[in-house]
């Protein structure tokens, strides 16, 4: 998929993500935590002791340029090979990459989904990428361990992700008065 290439999906608000997200961590015991085993929970437990996911590694070639890919109707998750071995070793923007894709799992698993562009007046809402990118946040950085006073790096350090991630994620707290 490009850069301006989405899905529209049904609609959720952000805070209907999150209580999602919030609500997946307490079932898997991971809400007392501030930062998830993201890669284990998907290989370990959803795949190996569920059953619940397959859960893949693609090489370059196969993939291209796609960092990971969730099949629709919730058969599996992969993970560029690239993205999966960083991802283990805690890099920040690849663990955000594997919890996207686990929120397109959870989220939309056998939702209708029709062709969209960004930029073409649907609401981000309504649109499977900004969602996903919405739970990876939520999954990864619970408001719950958040405070007023942190900055960036607070939210890196505590949480394994990325400077951007942790940026986004404190400004779109704030912006909406959670903070």
């Amino acid at each position: 998929m490009s850069s301006t290439d989405d899905y529209k999906v049904p609609p959720l608000s952000w805070p209907a993500i999150g209580s999602r997200a919030d609500s997946f961590r307490q079932q898997f015991g991971l809400h007392a935590f501030p930062e998830v085993p993201v890669i284990e929970l998907i290989e370990q437990v959803l795949d190996l002791q569920l059953n619940l996911v397959r859960f893949d590694v693609g090489s370059h070639h196969e993939m291209g340029r796609a960092e990971g890919y969730t099949c629709p109707t919730g058969k599996f998750i992969m993970l560029r090979e690239d993205v999966y071995e960083k991802a283990c070793a805690g890099e920040g923007r690849a663990r955000f990459t594997a919890a996207h894709e686990l929120g397109h799992w959870h989220l939309h698993t056998n939702v209708p989904l029709a062709r969209a562009k960004r930029g073409d007046g649907t609401k981000p809402y309504c649109l499977a990428e900004p969602q996903a990118n919405q739970f990876a946040a939520q999954f990864l950085m619970p408001q719950s361990f958040i405070y007023a006073s942190d900055r960036e790096q607070d939210l890196v350090e505590r949480f394994g992700v990325s400077w951007d991630a942790a940026h986004h994620r404190l400004r779109y707290l704030r912006k909406n008065g959670r903070l």
